[in-house]
């Protein structure tokens, strides 16, 4: 399972948050020819009710340490779901929580 880290679409549901299970990895090249760091593979994720997309590397900048400049980091807005709690499978955040003992 796999979990979106970032508001990709949020017309099609694909929030920070949404959990599908990854069906393809998609290198643009051979794995042994990737030569440079824009040879991110994508990958399609199937989100259930929301469908079958595919999930493209996203760029993010920011400002790099002691004003030099920005620095650029291009990532797969996901990452693994090994575990989750009823509370996060029904998308319901909840600022608190009662615990009877």
């Amino acid at each position: 399972m796999a979990m979106l880290r970032y508001n990709v679409d949020v017309s099609k549901g694909l929030v920070n948050g949404a959990i599908g299970h990854i069906t393809e990895i998609i290198w643009p090249c051979f794995r042994r020819a990737q030569i440079s760091d824009t040879d991110i593979p994508s990958v399609r994720i199937d989100f259930g009710k929301d469908g079958v997309h595919l999930i493209q590397p996203k760029a993010v900048q920011f400002p790099a340490k002691y004003s030099h400049g920005t620095a650029e980091r291009r990532m797969l807005p996901i990452i693994l779901r090994w575990a989750y709690t009823q509370y996060t499978k029904c998308s319901v955040v909840l600022s608190s929580m009662p615990l009877y003992t």
